[in-house]
Parts: C-alpha cells; structure tokens; sequence
C-alpha cells in the first residue's frame, strides 16, 4: 500500500531483454523499490525500458568482452568462464531498477496533484541523484572498476 493510502496493484509485465542480459519483471521492480500505487503500468514499463536502454549501452564493451570468452547470455553463462554469474545479473538488476526509480522520482510531482506534491518536489533532486549514484555504482561493479576512478594526469 502506498502512503497514499491507495493499494497497489502489481503489474505482471515482462520486458524482453537483448538475449545477453536477463529479462526485467515490472512487478520485481514494483516490489523491490517500494513504487508508490500512483504510478500507472504503463508509466513504470516505460521508464523500465528507457533505464535498461541506457544501462545496455553503458555495459556494450563489459558484453562484448564477455561474448569474445563464448558467453551467450549471462544467465546461462558456464560457471567457469564466469563464476560470479548470479551475483552479476542481479547487479545488472540493480543497475537497471535503480536508474528507472532515479527517472520515475523525478516525474512524482506530475503524477499526483495533492498538496504534498510541492513538498515532494522539493526534496525530489537529492533523491532521484541518490538512485542513480546507485545505479552507477551497479554499472562500475559490472565493468570491474571501483566506486571512482583516479587518473595520473
């Protein structure tokens, strides 16, 4: 249930993936980032989709890497070409959801028209900043470099 007090109503849609990284789940995202109910399915598909765009081409040469070594898909990756292969979807998961909840903060103040909205969108740059600090720190995880890099200039 939303703070609202509006319930919400989990959106069983899959979004087919580039057959490399997995498949997202609307609802694993509605569940696991605690959505507000206001959102509509459609708004959280779209955003979903946008994020996984962007994180695919921020990780286009962690994939190819990857594929060069005979992986065909991560999921289903040999465990000996890649043993931390679980621990990568899922932070691939991660990268995805939380640039989606960094986008999806950015738009609550349109989505309700009550008189918190002002508040909310008064606090909502910090917020949204945070979820894509994280998911940055997923993509930099996946491409093996720390939380920032130092360059010798």
């Amino acid at each position: 249930m939303s703070f609202s007090g509006k319930p919400t109503t989990f959106v069983e849609q899959i979004i087919g993936n580039d057959g490399f990284w997995p498949d997202l789940s609307v609802t694993e995202f509605q569940k696991g980032y605690r959505l507000p109910a206001e959102y509509l399915g459609e708004m959280l598909a779209a955003d979903l989709s946008m994020a996984m765009v962007e994180v695919n081409t921020d990780l286009a040469r962690m994939k190819a890497r990857w594929q060069s070594s005979g992986v065909v898909s991560l999921e289903t990756a040999d465990p000996m070409v890649l043993p931390e292969r679980t621990f990568q979807a899922a932070t691939y998961k991660r990268a995805v959801y939380c640039r989606a909840k960094a986008s999806l903060l950015t738009q609550f103040a349109t989505v309700t028209r009550r008189e918190s909205a002002e508040n909310t969108g008064k606090e909502l740059p910090e917020r949204s900043e945070t979820f894509l600090a994280f998911s940055q720190a997923a993509v930099r995880s996946l491409q093996g470099r720390g939380r920032m890099t130092a360059v010798l200039l």
